[in-house]
C-alpha cells in the first residue's frame, strides 16, 4: 500500500466511517498481489521528503521497467511515474494529492511518447463522513465520462454502489453494488459488478489479534456464462523479518513466495509457482529484490 492508500485510511478511520467503495475487499487482493517475476527496485529518499525509486522486473521473456520520485510535506503528496515496456509508449503519469481531515484533492496528468495523442487529465475529490463516504473522478479534457461511488454505513458495515456517467449521451454505462462488513479479526465484502453479471465475494480471517496468520479467499461467477474462479492463500508472519505465503487458484496453479527482511523497508524475495496438472512443465522459481538506502 503506497503513502497516497495510507491517507485515504486515515481519513476513513478518522472520521469513524465507512470505508470508500473502491476500498471494498481491497485488503483481500492486497494480501494476495504478489507476482511470479524477477524483479528489483531501489529507493533513496532525503531529509525533504524526496524519494526516487527505479524499477525493474521480467517474468516469461518480457521485461519492464519503471522510474517514480514520490514527494511528501505533511498532507501534500506529489509522484511523477516514468514507465518504459518493450513495444509499448513510454508513458509519464504525474499525480499530485492534498488531504484535509474530511477531503482529499487528487489530479492526475498521464502523458504518453510524442507519437501518440492519447494525453488524459483527471481530477479526483474524496469526502469522508461518519455515515458517508464519497467519490468523483472528473476528466478535465475531451472524454465524457464521469466515475460516481457512494458508501452509507459505519466503520464495521457499510453498503455501497459505483457508476459511470456518459455527458455526452446522458447515459448510465455501468453500475456496481456492494456490501462491506469488518471487525477486529475478519474483512469480507460482496460485490455485484458489470451491470449486474458478475458476482465477486472476498473474505480474509485473522487467527490471532497480531493478525500474523492469516486466511483469504476470492470467489467469482459469470453469472451469464456460468463460470466460477477462485482463489486461495494462506499468510504466515513467522518473525519480525520472515512472512510464508502460499496459494492456489482455479486453474490448478500452487505459488508460494517467502520474504525476508534485510533491514527496515528492505526485502529479498523468493517466489515460485508450480501447476501439478502439468508435471512436464519445469516449476518457476523468481528472485525479488527491494532496498531502500
Amino acid at each position: 500500500m503506497n503513502s497516497s492508500d495510507h491517507q485515504e485510511c486515515a481519513r476513513s478511520k478518522e472520521t469513524g466511517g465507512p470505508r470508500l467503495f473502491s476500498d471494498f475487499g481491497k485488503l483481500a487482493y492486497e494480501l494476495l498481489l504478489y507476482r511470479i517475476n524477477q524483479s528489483c527496485n531501489i529507493s533513496t529518499s532525503s531529509d525533504i521528503g524526496l524519494t526516487l525509486t527505479p524499477y525493474a522486473a521480467g517474468h516469461q521473456k518480457q521485461s519492464k521497467a519503471a522510474v517514480t520520485a514520490e514527494y511528501n510535506l505533511e498532507d501534500t503528496h506529489a509522484t511523477i511515474k516514468v514507465d518504459v515496456n518493450p513495444g509499448l509508449p513510454i508513458s509519464t503519469t504525474l499525480t499530485m494529492s492534498r488531504t484535509w481531515p474530511f477531503l482529499k484533492n487528487t489530479v492526475l496528468v498521464k502523458i504518453p511518447d510524442c507519437n501518440s495523442r492519447e494525453f488524459q487529465i483527471l481530477h479526483k475529490v474524496q469526502y469522508f463522513h461518519k455515515r458517508a463516504a464519497l467519490a468523483m473522478t472528473l476528466p478535465l479534457l475531451r472524454s465524457p465520462l464521469v466515475r460516481l461511488s457512494a458508501t452509507v454505513g459505519t466503520e464495521h458495515l457499510a453498503f455501497g454502489m459505483k457508476t459511470i456517467y456518459n455527458t455526452s449521451s446522458r447515459q448510465f454505462l455501468m453500475s456496481d453494488a456492494g456490501i462491506s462488513m469488518k471487525s477486529l479479526n475478519c474483512d469480507g465484502s460482496i460485490v455485484l459488478e458489470n451491470n449486474g453479471d458478475f458476482l465477486r465475494a472476498s473474505y480474509i480471517h485473522y487467527f490471532d489479534h497480531e493478525r500474523k496468520l492469516a486466511a483469504v479467499a476470492v470467489i467469482g461467477r459469470a453469472l451469464s456464462r456460468k463460470e466460477n474462479s477462485f482463489l486461495v492463500e494462506g499468510s504466515w508472519i513467522v518473525d519480525d523479518l520472515t512472512t510464508i505465503k502460499g496459494r492456489f487458484d482455479s486453474r490448478g496453479k500452487l505459488a508460494a513466495t517467502l520474504r525476508y527482511k534485510i533491514k527496515p523497508k528492505s526485502f529479498f524475495t523468493i517466489s515460485g509457482e508450480f501447476e501439478p496438472k502439468a508435471l512436464d512443465k519445469t516449476p518457476e522459481i523468481r528472485l525479488g529484490l527491494s532496498l531502500v538506502i
